[in-house]
């Protein structure tokens, strides 16, 4: 075979491939609502307690941004922690929170999300894990 011929069809071969093997996007509908669960401390000789917690994650007015509410569980009851816009990176399918003490970064997988709050000195002080309330 020519090698003109061989090499031609390598640009739509090499284009499939990556088509095949790419992670496809979150589809941020399918987290956009409630979740619930668990932050666990990770550092135990700090004033870090352990939290049932509930997020609600909306859609933010810019499109790389959704808005998350963080309720801690007390006595039963939902106590808002924070409220703030998070980016949204598509690509990864995850959500980033930077605050003073650190980033917080949430990996959404479907119908759960596996979070981790790591300080400025790359302490991993939380891991957090959230399961979609479908019951909403």
């Amino acid at each position: 075979m020519p090698l003109a011929l061989l090499l031609a069809g390598m640009p739509a071969v090499t284009a499939y491939s990556a088509r095949v093997t790419a992670m496809p996007a979150q589809d941020d509908a399918a987290f956009i609502g409630t979740w619930k669960g668990e932050s666990l401390c990770q550092v135990k000789d700090s004033p870090c307690n352990d939290e049932k917690v509930v997020y609600t994650i909306a859609r933010a007015k810019e499109s790389d941004k959704v808005n998350i509410r963080a309720d801690k569980i007390v006595d039963g009851r939902p106590v808002t922690m924070g409220v703030g816009d998070w980016d949204y990176d598509k690509e990864k399918n995850t959500l980033t929170l930077v605050i003073p003490r650190g980033v917080w970064k949430l990996t959404i997988n479907a119908s759960k999300i596996d979070g981790i709050l790591t300080l400025s000195d790359k302490t991993i002080y939380r891991r957090m894990w959230l399961k979609k309330d479908d019951n909403q």
